[in-house]
């Protein structure tokens, strides 16, 4: 396998939801390109489809360095959900309803 030319993802600067580091496993990445779930082998991710299911996609062959422990891992997992807790989605106001008219052919018929 080839890799595809572009600078090697480090496991630090990728978002700790796209990664799976648990103890006692092999690590899982989620291509950001695609968001394939892959385990990267020797170093690398391995060849697969675009999500148009006829290409291959261009984060094929990307290699990885895994330069966090597990316990890193978790802990970056631990701030980014308390983060995203932290936020809170817009209030939604909801205004009147307009009264609905009457249909066409009932007016006709009033007359």
């Amino acid at each position: 396998m080839h890799d595809n030319g572009r600078p090697a993802l480090l496991a630090s600067t990728t978002i700790p939801s796209l990664l799976m580091l648990y103890p006692g496993t092999r690590p899982v990445v989620a291509w950001p390109d695609c968001g394939t779930w892959r385990v990267p082998q020797r170093g690398m991710l391995p060849a697969h489809r675009a999500a148009d299911e006829h290409s291959r996609c261009p984060g094929s062959g990307q290699r990885v360095t895994i330069d966090l422990t597990p316990v890193q891992w978790m802990e970056s997992l631990r701030v980014a959900v308390r983060e995203a807790a932290g936020r809170r989605g817009a209030t939604v106001r909801r205004s009147a309803k307009p009264p609905v008219p009457r249909p066409v052919f009932r007016l006709a018929a009033v007359r």
